[in-house]
């Protein structure tokens, strides 16, 4: 979670960044097309065209960062099947989802 905090933030040290000026724009763009629509990988960073990312551990751990609404997602996890169970990916990224919808709900009430 303070790694995911850190990024989000802009790794930054003392106030200033420990990565080169616009190294993590760049990271976390998609690069690579993976056959998914609307996802790419970057920089070891899966990426989804909202401008959000993640990194992700092969069973099943997970950073998840939308600087947008400015959160941070931090899953555990043991997965029987690794990084090749899907059903277990599909879940997790509906969790994600239901999360970003949440709290732009929560915005939208506040602005009442």
């Amino acid at each position: 979670a303070r790694m995911g905090q850190f990024i989000l933030t802009g790794a930054l040290v003392n106030g200033q960044s420990i990565v080169p000026e616009g190294w993590w724009p760049d990271a976390t763009t998609k690069h690579a097309d993976i056959g998914s629509p609307g996802r790419g990988y970057g920089y070891q960073w899966w990426t989804y065209d909202d401008g959000s990312y993640t990194a992700q551990g092969i069973f099943g751990q997970g950073i998840f960062i939308d600087p947008k609404r400015q959160l941070v997602i931090v899953s555990n996890a043991n997965w029987a099947g690794g990084a090749r169970d899907l059903q277990a990916a599909t879940a997790r990224e509906a969790f994600y989802r239901e999360v970003q919808g949440a709290v732009d709900a929560e915005a939208r009430g506040a602005g009442q």
